[in-house]
């Protein structure tokens, strides 16, 4: 019978533990939600306004800079010709 009072108390114990550890983490949840409202808020407006219109002029600017990346290989031959055209031409 002392067993079963014992056993009887602990499973009581467990479920009231229980109980308070869901209250506490609706309660916590309860209290960060707004905060993370804000946060989801400001991250909409940070990519809206910030991040799209960048991202934007990073690829016009890489579109611009296409044809000098292409030609990078042949930058020695074309400043060799430049300067060999600019003394052939003041002489």
């Amino acid at each position: 019978m002392g067993l079963v009072t014992i056993l009887l108390l602990i499973v009581s114990a467990i479920i009231i533990l229980k109980i308070f550890s869901v209250l506490l983490h609706v309660s916590i949840f309860m209290l960060v939600l707004p905060i993370k409202l804000l946060a989801l808020t400001l991250a909409a407006l940070l990519i809206g306004l910030i991040f799209i219109p960048m991202g934007l002029v990073a690829g016009l600017a890489g579109l611009i800079m296409l044809p000098a990346i292409l030609l990078t290989p042949f930058l020695p031959i074309l400043l060799l010709g430049g300067g060999l055209w600019l003394f052939l031409r003041n002489h």
